[in-house]
């Protein structure tokens, strides 16, 4: 695991050569598993304590590396690595690194038969934050200068306080503690077994906080359509922004039901992996908030490909954001229909080479080159498993 593929591809990217710049000759991956410096955290899915990482590295005939990554909050990501190592990355050795395209096109052509979803899609991913940050480095441009600014800067809403587990009190203090930090807008779990406790945790926390905060709640996919409707109905009377993910995110037709019979927007995209994808959930009205997540689609042009889609349907596109942070906040800085970023597993924030923060409730933008995509040395050495 993690070997260095070089040598050159079988295949050379044809007009590669008319692009000019530096030629791939490496490409080389770690897998770590970082603990969580916070308390386990639980939604209706998944207990999580650590996060493992791919770090995919891209070397070049001109001295620059390019970094990219993917994550998963439940073991899995080697399954990720061996894909990189035995087809993707020989897929890349010998291209040039700015045939970006052709380069996706050419590795995917390569899983397209066993996965053009989940494990594939997420080393897609990895390989193109890795390219991006080539060029990215080569222009000595961050993202979101590169891509022209929408927005000065990024309104960020906070997760870390509405975990599932945590009491009604426990709830109700961290969405204080969080509020007090500057942020305006904040999302609870939801999909415990009796969704009267839902119901009655969203209430007291709604009182709490008072009317002027955003509060959004997201259910992780639990719940079958009748409950939602249920229970989706009588959330409205606390003022919800949305609720997400309330049924199985490939079910676009109770999605759509749902959405045409609350009012509550309905929002969805954690889960959803492809452009078409999207696409559907648009065409039917099932969706009200596009919660795009460019480690879960293909890389970056695909990101920007849904959020067009968004805005030619009049949608927000909020992508969904755990560790993330650096790219989607770059992606939101140069998006007009990207109102927030989520804020999250704020512990893991200082893993990464040029740490994102957020000040009075507001994502700083990063002026170092590239995607924003490289972890620490520190931490790929003391938390390498492959």
């Amino acid at each position: 695991m993690g070997t260095e593929k070089t040598g050159q591809a079988d295949s050379p990217i044809t007009g590669g050569a008319a692009l000019g710049g530096p030629t791939i000759t490496g490409v080389r991956t770690v897998l770590i598993d970082v603990p969580l410096g916070q308390r386990t955290i639980t939604d209706s899915q998944s207990s999580v304590d650590s996060v493992e990482f791919v770090q995919v590295m891209i070397e070049t005939d001109a001295g620059i590396t390019g970094y990219g990554f993917n994550w998963n909050y439940t073991k899995g990501m080697r399954a990720v690595q061996v894909m990189i190592d035995d087809c993707y990355g020989p897929a890349a050795v010998g291209q040039p690194a700015l045939a970006r395209q052709a380069l996706m096109d050419a590795m995917h052509a390569t899983t397209h038969f066993i996965g053009r979803v989940g494990v594939a899609r997420v080393g897609l991913c990895a390989m193109n934050l890795a390219l991006w940050d080539i060029q990215l480095k080569l222009e000595e441009q961050p993202l979101w200068r590169h891509l022209g600014p929408a927005k000065e800067r990024v309104q960020a809403y906070n997760t870390d306080g509405g975990w599932l587990t945590w009491s009604t009190d426990e709830l109700i203090a961290d969405m204080q503690r969080i509020i007090d930090r500057g942020f305006d807008a904040v999302k609870m779990k939801l999909g415990r077994p009796d969704p009267r406790d839902d119901f009655e945790r969203v209430r007291a926390v709604r009182r709490a906080i008072g009317d002027t905060i955003k509060l959004m709640v997201d259910v992780n996919t639990v719940w079958d359509l009748k409950t939602a409707m249920v229970w989706g109905r009588r959330l409205e009377a606390f003022d919800i922004e949305w609720l997400e993910e309330p049924l199985h995110p490939f079910d676009v037709r109770a999605h759509a039901a749902l959405a045409q019979a609350l009012d509550l927007p309905i929002a969805v995209g954690e889960t959803i992996y492809t452009l078409q994808g999207f696409r559907d959930y648009v065409d039917q009205r099932a969706v009200d908030i596009m919660q795009a997540d460019v480690t879960k689609l293909s890389g970056i042009e695909e990101w920007l490909d849904v959020a067009a889609l968004g805005r030619a349907a009049g949608l927000s596109v909020i992508p969904h954001t755990n560790v993330q942070h650096n790219v989607h906040a770059q992606l939101a800085a140069a998006t007009a229909n990207t109102p927030m970023v989520e804020c999250c597993y704020e512990s893991l924030f200082d893993i990464w080479e040029n740490p994102i923060s957020v000040v009075d409730g507001y994502y700083t933008l990063p002026d170092a080159p590239g995607v924003g995509g490289k972890l620490t040395d520190r931490v790929l050495e003391r938390y390498r498993i492959g």
